[in-house]
């Protein structure tokens, strides 16, 4: 299911799938003469950097081996299961080490559990992309960030794969000076503020005075 979504991350990104085998998935994406390739691969054991690399070396079509960006433009995303988050830190520096090698690919790790595909079961790129943006769920992931959500299995695939554009959504800016204005009405110092705007740039001591009446004259009798 996670290589399902991130198959389809790719897709909306504008990847093509030119190639695949039983693990391996390899994509292509042009723009005028710009070329960039992904390869999403299915991790089903960890193994050292230099392993991996001959690997996909050896899975590669030939168009890609023998373009020149591919080894130097190119996103290998492997997908690793683990049956518990806990087990991360079993496997956390074999982990690191792949995605810190400088060889050939630019690595990412995406490692899930199956709490986490759980939570997300049914969704699609385009339902992940839209809850990553609620204001209110990354509320509760921020103060709950180890718990296993719909949220935090998504944001996990946008922290672990930084190359997906998030889907922002714009909002009319409200004017400071409005802001300001519409929350001094509220509590009934509207008079105040407008004194504050009339004299405080210009003449502190005439300000302090206002003030002080004002404040006098609202003193019960």
């Amino acid at each position: 299911m996670i290589i399902e979504i991130i198959n389809q991350a790719l897709v909306a990104h504008n990847f093509s799938k030119v190639h695949e085998n039983d693990n391996t998935s390899f994509y292509a994406r042009e723009s005028g003469t710009a070329i960039r390739f992904a390869v999403l691969h299915r991790l089903d054991e960890l193994m050292k950097p230099s392993d991996l690399n001959a690997m996909i070396n050896q899975s590669a079509p030939e168009a890609f081996l023998t373009d020149p960006a591919f080894k130097k433009n190119c996103d290998l995303i492997c997908i690793h299961h683990l049956n518990k988050l806990a087990e991360f830190k079993n496997h956390e520096e074999q982990i690191f080490e792949i995605e810190e090698d400088p060889h050939f690919y630019k690595k990412y790790v995406l490692y899930y559990s199956d709490t986490e595909v759980e939570a997300i079961k049914g969704l699609n790129f385009e339902e992940i992309n839209e809850l990553i943006s609620d204001k209110s769920q990354f509320n509760i992931y921020k103060n709950e960030p180890t718990a296993p959500t719909k949220y935090s299995a998504a944001a996990k695939i946008f922290i672990k794969l930084p190359f997906l554009q998030l889907n922002i959504k714009k909002i009319e800016l409200v004017p400071l000076r409005r802001q300001i204005e519409e929350a001094v009405a509220e509590i009934d110092l509207a008079k105040t503020y407008i004194t504050i705007q009339k004299l405080g740039q210009t003449n502190v001591e005439e300000l302090i005075k206002e003030l002080i009446s004002d404040e006098l004259a609202n003193l019960p009798n």
